[in-house]
């Protein structure tokens, strides 16, 4: 509904949350893609996978397709390269991960954008991913609302 002016009341808040939940989507799945490979790391190493070879084998990003060298890149640039030495903080290696996907994340993003290419908020993964945890987030609203 147009106010004062003809500007539609609540001015470009809209916009901006919508931009605060793309942004908070956007970080919510790099987490979620770091959780993957670092469960996979966990996985390999139980099952008695080298530390070093674990890490090469998640490292491979062949699931990127034209991306797959800049995933690589970053992977093979940060610090995971050598177990975490004795009195590392627990999140060490989770951290680090996370960096690198990260890195990986939006440089894909800013290279897809500026090629041309479908945007990484297109991708079915992605989709999937902020669908799912759209869901989630709404079946725990209901049983809030159901409370009240």
């Amino acid at each position: 509904m147009a106010g004062r002016g003809g500007r539609r009341r609540g001015g470009k808040k809209g916009r901006r949350k919508g931009k605060e939940f793309m942004d908070a989507a956007l970080d919510a799945y790099i987490r979620h893609q770091a959780l993957r490979l670092w469960r996979g790391l966990e996985e390999a190493l139980g099952d008695g996978v080298q530390h070093a070879q674990a890490l090469r084998e998640l490292g491979e990003f062949s699931n990127r397709g034209a991306y797959e060298a800049i995933w690589r890149s970053h992977w093979s640039a940060s610090d995971l390269a050598s177990p975490p030495l004795a009195g590392e903080p627990d999140g060490w290696l989770f951290e680090h991960i996370e960096a690198a996907v990260r890195a990986s994340v939006l440089e894909e993003r800013a290279l897809r954008q500026e090629r041309g290419d479908r945007l990484l908020e297109d991708l079915p993964d992605y989709n999937a991913f902020v669908q799912t945890a759209l869901s989630m987030l709404l079946e725990e609203a209901s049983g809030e609302i159901e409370d009240i």
